[in-house]
């Protein structure tokens, strides 16, 4: 049998066990730390997002100004002049 200071011992080391955990107020809070990760996420989602279309729109404009009218570069099959 345990005594009853024992047993306010181990229910005090219960409930310091738990102080990390998450209450029910803490999940209703719009407010919250999870609140403003997962804003913050977003934003670098689209950022990045952005960002890599921009990339590959400006790569995709400085080839085509660089390697400029190229008709036979643009065909996927080569046909050899036999008419020379």
């Amino acid at each position: 049998m345990t005594t009853a200071g024992s047993l306010e011992q181990r229910v005090g080391r219960l409930e310091g066990a738990y102080e990390h955990l998450a209450t029910k107020a803490d999940l209703h809070q719009p407010e919250g730390k999870l609140y403003q990760m997962e804003s913050r996420l977003l934003r670098w989602l689209v950022g990045t997002i952005l960002a890599s279309v921009g990339m590959a729109s400006g790569i995709t404009v400085a080839l085509n100004r660089l390697l400029g009218d190229q008709s036979r570069a643009h065909s996927l099959v080569w046909y050899p002049d036999y008419a020379r």
